[in-house]
């Protein structure tokens, strides 16, 4: 992913957005990661049990349908999700276009 400096003379394009999100969400996960291996490394003890606790959890739950429900879910939303990004597109070229013919 390559990194973009936005251009202050013209409002923020759809993929800076998109970039700036998926940056603050890299950060926040690196963040809480490193959270994480400083308290397994303080209480070693502690991290085993909720391992084994997430385990014990995980095996006793419906996996499989949670994840075709999410799957199903997905995929009824891409559709619209990707015309609204389309249409957002069409339309900051359109903003584009007529900013030019405006100069």
């Amino acid at each position: 992913m390559s990194e973009y400096t936005p251009n202050p003379s013209e409002p923020p394009t759809i993929e800076e957005g998109v970039y700036a999100l998926f940056d603050d969400a890299k950060k926040t996960l690196k963040e809480k990661y490193h959270q994480c291996e400083a308290c397994v490394s303080e209480s070693p003890t502690k991290a085993m049990i909720a391992a084994v606790a997430a385990g014990y959890v995980l095996h006793r739950l419906p996996i499989r349908s949670i994840v075709v429900a999410n799957v199903r879910l997905v995929s009824a939303l891409a559709g619209p999700a990707l015309l609204a990004f389309g249409a957002a597109k069409a339309c900051e070229f359109l903003q584009k276009e007529a900013r030019k013919h405006a100069e």
